[in-house]
């Protein structure tokens, strides 16, 4: 077998490296070929994949980095029906690793991915949206949504104190800190949803969250229910709600518990549509696109064959 790692040294502020001598011996001691892809500014996770699955045969590809270089990865990616993926994660939120119940530690999920079976497999979101003027495709794993959640992840990644925090380990805490700077900055929106569940338009709403897995955000459990195998997103929509209920409703997100409270909508659909009256901040697995008034989400064809 023949493993290609590819790693973001960037990744919670350099620690990708760190991580990858740690689980060198792994790889080393596993009698498997194995190459090292570093990303840079001329040679992006995406392109790096891109090259890997131009390849005839099965590949593995191994990402070091959080759940944003996975997102640049699988966008990067074709032939998905002959390649799989692993992830040693390496980022702020790590909530797919989170979701899948793995143990602790880069050098034992190394252990499984070495292996090179398929453990689990994902369904594959894809988006469609106009962003300044331009229609944006994108796939996503873990979540999309506007509103809210995309707002943090913008504040998050413009934040100056979120290499400090990572650094000292409390990367999650920027999250926090920055979720709160959103929901008194951001006004609601209106937002009205298009399913084959049917319509139905969301006054005052805060988020439009659409989860393919349970955790967004480093450890909200939005879509407790969420399986990522069903062929279908679950919902998790705020309506009507004051921005100090709202506040008051979050963290109790951290144990899937917000669903029991009023002004919190959830449901699940194979295909769908947001329309908002105005421009809000759209993401796919934390990386934000930009601002938009009309999002397309459907799955794909494809499943995520994963290796841990």
């Amino acid at each position: 077998m023949r493993f290609d790692i590819v790693m973001n040294p960037a990744s919670a502020s350099g620690k990708a490296e760190k991580v990858f001598e740690r689980i060198r011996p792994v790889f080393e001691s596993s009698g498997h070929e194995y190459t090292l892809h570093v990303s840079d500014r001329e040679n992006s996770i995406v392109s790096i994949c891109a090259r890997i699955c131009r390849r005839a045969g099965e590949k593995r590809i191994v990402i070091i980095g959080g759940d944003g270089t996975l997102n640049e990865a699988v966008n990067g990616m074709s032939d998905l029906e002959h390649t799989l993926v692993g992830l040693v994660p390496c980022g702020t939120g790590n909530d797919l690793v989170r979701d899948l119940d793995l143990p602790k530690g880069p050098v034992s999920i190394a252990e499984l991915i070495v292996q090179g079976s398929v453990r689990h497999t994902s369904d594959i979101g894809e988006i469609a949206a106009v962003i300044d003027g331009q229609t944006v495709t994108r796939s996503f794993v873990i979540s999309t949504d506007i509103g809210f959640g995309a707002a943090t992840c913008e504040y998050v990644s413009k934040s100056k104190i979120k290499p400090l925090l990572n650094k000292a380990g409390l990367g999650k805490l920027c999250y926090l800190i920055e979720a709160v700077r959103v929901c008194f900055r951001e006004k609601t929106v209106d937002v009205r949803v298009t399913s084959d569940e049917g319509t139905a338009v969301y006054r005052g709403c805060i988020c439009a969250m659409v989860m393919n897995h349970r955790f967004e955000g480093g450890g909200f459990n939005f879509a407790p229910s969420a399986d990522p195998n069903d062929g279908q997103f679950d919902l998790c929509i705020s309506s009507g709600l004051s921005k100090p209920q709202f506040m008051f409703i979050l963290p109790t997100a951290y144990l899937g518990m917000h669903t029991g409270f009023r002004g919190i909508a959830t449901g699940r659909a194979r295909e769908l549509r947001l329309d908002a009256t105005r421009p809000v901040y759209l993401h796919t697995d934390g990386e934000v696109l930009g601002r938009t008034r009309a999002v397309r989400i459907r799955l794909s064809a494809h499943k995520l064959r994963l290796m841990m």
